[in-house]
């Protein structure tokens, strides 16, 4: 039998972690919270957050061409028309222009962001903060689920750490898209499940099929998180028809038929689904989808803000780091298999795996990007950060073991966390990120036409292009009130003769072609992508 002794000493050896843990998730949490509302309106506003923008101000896409592509000449703060609120659209007209144009989205994060600019002013600031509040709502939606999950208050507790001062939650937090609610709404509904599993009683499952229901409308992808919650629920019950199955069923079946209205909106327009998300079956080399791979999971703690960049360079200085990371995380998952009961396990890994298992073997067969877009693998990446959470909690406070090994998991914990807030100190400080790959050339295209004592920007959208509607709306932020632009009409060249100083902007080959024949034109190209576009073209007149 062990002596008083024998405990006390070993009592010594592991001293009690309440304090000092109490006190860091305190601070993580403060940190966390500070990071999710800082310098919100200095990221460039990019492509898919104009169009944020042009969404909740009422007006459409069809609309915004018909009324700017005449060859008007006209201030370029005209286009903040389509950035603001605009008391003649009201909400229905935010639901009737996703519906119409862009139905693969939800509309609950638009009507929640119109109400909530409306009451606090529509700067790009107030339209982020948005998601900054549903970021900051899914951590204690984080902790329920995980005190649901392992009824420790500790690994609920770490979890909720890792996720305030994740680097991926904080950029996502920053964004307004409905990303954050997204992240939000998969916590609170995998929590309402566990709930509803654990009591039995029709009032929560009742709250699970609320969540159901706000999760669909929250987006699409949601549906794939309820598919995972119905195989873990089928699989634990042991493919029994029995209370607990038929609670779910009902659950979701209550909640998928609140989504039915959206549901026909959807099939009823999915051709323009199809084309604003046509992206997603891009090529990319094998090798290049495996190292995205890679690199987006070692975002959820250390990023630096890399755009798809495989230099050298990059992995010499930050593969210490990485290495780190992924040895944390794939050992997390051999610790939690070979820990737990199958009832914890199983949830995480169906977490983890139900995006994977769907856009994974799609890119690798068909061909596309599915898997390396970070928005898609939200679930996973949620899975990944529970279980490290998993593994630093009852590593930290194991009563076996030897001293060297405990302290080196509160240092692994400590390492953890310092990467995760350096990451988000060095994103605070950027003006653009590698989620705004689309748009970050336009803070280096304005600071050139703001130079210009009295510059025009001219280009064409007669060949449809969501990149180029959004990144015109992007320039009016950053664009000053003396510039004026130009949208040429189809098939037209008409280059005004009194602006000494003129741009050409993101133009198709054909206006090019047109333009470079006249040999009184001559265009200088400024700045272009790594794939070689050209995105602007000073115009010099002979």
């Amino acid at each position: 039998m062990e002596s008083t002794k024998d405990r006390d000493r070993q009592n010594s050896q592991h001293p009690s972690p309440d304090k000092w843990l109490r006190f860091l998730i305190i601070v993580v949490l403060v940190i966390g919270i500070f990071f999710r509302f800082a310098n919100l309106g200095n990221k460039v506003y990019w492509i898919d957050e104009a169009y944020t923008s042009l969404r909740i101000s009422g007006y459409t896409e069809a609309e915004f061409i018909q009324q700017v592509v005449d060859g008007e000449i006209r201030d370029i703060k005209y286009l903040q028309k389509y950035q603001r609120i605009n008391l003649e659209k009201t909400v229905l007209d935010t639901v009737k222009g996703l519906a119409l144009e862009e139905p693969q989205l939800a509309p609950l994060y638009f009507i929640a962001t119109r109400f909530w600019v409306q009451m606090f002013g529509d700067s790009v600031a107030v339209t982020r903060s948005m998601s900054a509040v549903f970021s900051v709502l899914a951590l204690p939606c984080m902790y329920w689920l995980c005190l649901e999950l392992f009824e420790s208050p500790l690994t609920a507790w770490f979890a909720v750490a890792i996720l305030a001062v994740s680097p991926f939650q904080i950029v996502y937090a920053q964004e307004a898209r409905p990303y954050s609610l997204l992240v939000m709404v998969i916590l609170l509904s995998s929590a309402a499940l566990l709930r509803g599993m654990r009591l039995k009683t029709n009032s929560s499952w009742a709250i699970y099929a609320v969540t159901l229901a706000l999760g669909c409308y929250s987006h699409l992808l949601f549906g794939l998180v309820a598919v995972g919650h119905g195989v873990y629920v089928t699989i634990i019950e042991k493919f029994r028809f029995n209370k607990t199955v038929i609670c779910y069923l009902l659950a979701s079946v209550a909640g998928f038929i609140a989504l039915s209205p959206w549901t026909v909106v959807f099939l009823n327009n999915s051709g323009n689904a199809s084309q604003k998300t046509e992206w997603q079956t891009l090529k990319m080399p094998v090798l290049d989808l495996v190292r995205n791979w890679f690199l987006n999971i070692n975002r959820q703690f250390f990023d630096v803000g890399l755009y798809s960049d495989f230099s050298g360079i990059y992995w010499i200085f930050n593969l210490p780091a990485i290495l780190m990371v992924l040895i944390i995380v794939g050992y997390s998952f051999y610790f939690l298999l070979n820990q737990t009961e199958m009832r914890l396990w199983l949830f995480v890994v169906t977490l983890t795996c139900v995006t994977v298992v769907l856009f994974l073997p799609a890119d690798l067969i068909g061909g596309g990007i599915r898997s390396i877009n970070t928005r898609y693998m939200i679930p996973c990446y949620l899975g990944i950060q529970i279980s490290v959470a998993y593994l630093l909690a009852e590593k930290i406070t194991s009563p076996t073991g030897t001293v060297p090994l405990y302290k080196m998991w509160r240092l692994a914990l400590a390492a953890l966390l310092s990467i995760e807030i350096i990451s988000c100190s060095i994103y605070l400080r950027s003006d653009s990120w590698w989620n705004k790959d689309r748009s970050y050339l336009n803070i280096p295209i304005a600071r050139t036409v703001n130079s210009a004592s009295r510059p025009l920007m001219i280009t064409d959208l007669w060949v449809y292009s969501v990149d180029t509607i959004g990144n015109l709306l992007t320039l009016s932020y950053l664009i000053d009130a003396k510039a004026k632009f130009l949208v040429l009409p189809p098939n037209i060249v008409k280059i005004p003769p009194n602006f000494k100083e003129i741009f050409l902007y993101t133009i198709y080959p054909e206006l090019k072609t047109k333009i470079t024949t006249n040999s009184r034109y001559k265009l200088e190209p400024l700045y272009s992508q790594k794939n070689g576009d050209i995105w602007l073209y000073k115009l010099k007149i002979k």
